[in-house]
């Protein structure tokens, strides 16, 4: 019941966009907001930030010109992945695999012990046949540590997406969301006037472009995580005007790293899962991250992306920890000792020290505030794997809690049987 009602809910969400986001009502909400928003912006900029005064450019014009998308997966996830990717039709895909795909009778270890070396690279390319506005996929992979690996999903388009085409991409293809796939959820009640929704399918605007590419990732491909949560994503976007960065607004609360040597700025929303990459000069800027994986592998991505993996962590094991679902050993248990254990930096990646190497390359801001990165992370430090031991003996403990009550109720039922077992053996002799 609770899956139909979720569907039900999602399917009214779609609906709502669908019919509103093309209205001249919304476009008229869209038009006079942005106008007294920008009227109640410049009197907080001149009342509590007037340090940010002539940060005046806030990035309009701008075109989506791709989306990288990444995943986390186990060997045992790497193996599925090639399975489907060697299973695409050819009809609809041209598709060039650089590894093995696992068979019933050989398997192979993807995900390797990384003490002497590490895995990285480019690991397949997908060319769309016959989409609309994907050209292709290139995916490339780095090991983060022994246990994971992360891939990289570049989706490249067929053209830039302007506001016109971006919109239709999300019309033509929203549909195709289904109960596999992860859904945002938007408190959407069609017996009340719809503009009071216009909040609600502004942010349906913004999140229905990832998740619609994270839908490829999961229905034609293999995802751990993506059915589950949201992935890492990074939106590319790039305009006419070159980029500014002593002008351009960077934001109330987001975080900011500005290139130095190439003049573009990424941009990551507060939960640290959507990103954007903004550039100017109409040019399209390659930035990959798996070859910063690749050389600081668990001191990285714990860093970077470890606020999200624990936002996970927190949300996949809280049903336990309250009791709203019995504990068992089976796959999840498994993995939370696996991440215990990917937690280890103990492993042979170059000892740079990362803030020193990103301060090379890299500036970082808070809101409009240029910062120290170094800082930044020793002020918010969190001891992962701490967390996770710490949980995993809890969980453990009520692991062997419900074990012993199983053997014991077992033991009644047993006993419960062999007395009727020999009732019915008594009541047989005497007929």
């Amino acid at each position: 019941m609770l899956r139909i009602k979720i569907e039900k809910e999602k399917k009214n969400c779609i609906e709502y966009y669908k019919k509103n986001i093309n209205t001249d009502e919304f476009k008229e909400y869209v038009k006079s907001s942005k106008l007294v928003g920008d009227k109640n912006h410049c009197e907080y900029i001149k009342k509590e930030h007037p340090e940010w005064i002539n940060r005046t450019d806030y990035y309009d014009n701008g075109v989506v010109s791709g989306i990288d998308i990444y995943d986390v997966l186990s060997n045992s996830g790497v193996g599925k992945l090639l399975k489907k990717l060697y299973a695409l039709s050819k009809k609809e895909y041209n598709v060039k695999n650089y590894y093995k795909k696992p068979t019933s009778i050989q398997k192979y270890d993807y995900i390797r012990l990384q003490y002497s070396s590490y895995g990285y690279g480019q690991f397949a390319e997908i060319i769309f046949l016959n989409d609309k506005y994907i050209d292709g996929i290139n995916i490339s992979w780095a090991q983060i540590n022994n246990y994971f690996a992360l891939f990289e999903y570049k989706f490249k388009f067929k053209k830039c997406l302007d506001d016109t085409s971006y919109s239709s991409f999300i019309l033509d293809n929203i549909d195709s969301i289904n109960r596999k796939d992860y859904f945002n959820w938007y408190n959407i009640d069609n017996n009340r006037h719809v503009s009071e929704y216009y909040l609600a399918l502004e942010q349906m605007h913004r999140d229905f472009f990832s998740l619609i590419c994270q839908h490829y990732i999961t229905s034609l491909l293999f995802s751990e995580q993506g059915q589950t949560s949201q992935l890492i994503n990074l939106t590319g976007m790039t305009r006419k005007e070159p980029i500014n960065i002593n002008t351009l607004y960077l934001g109330d609360i987001s975080l900011s790293y500005h290139n130095k040597n190439n003049n573009y700025i990424i941009f990551s929303d507060f939960e640290e899962t959507n990103h954007t990459l903004i550039a100017g000069n109409n040019s399209i800027s390659h930035f990959s991250i798996c070859s910063y994986i690749a050389r600081y592998g668990n001191k990285f991505y714990y860093k970077f992306f470890g606020y999200r993996e624990l936002k996970m962590f927190e949300r996949e094991f809280s049903k336990y920890t309250t009791g709203r679902k019995r504990i068992l050993y089976n796959k999840k248990i498994k993995d939370l000792l696996m991440r215990i254990q990917s937690t280890s930096e103990q492993e042979n990646r170059k000892s740079e020290n990362i803030c020193e190497e990103f301060d090379k390359s890299w500036d970082f801001y808070i809101s409009n505030s240029k910062t120290d990165l170094k800082e930044f992370h020793k002020n918010r430090k969190i001891d992962h794997r701490e967390i996770y031991r710490e949980n995993f003996s809890y969980l453990q403990l009520l692991l062997e809690i419900n074990y012993t009550k199983s053997n014991h109720i077992n033991a009644i039922v047993a006993t419960i049987a062999s007395i009727i077992a020999t009732i019915i053996a008594i009541i047989a002799l005497v007929y």
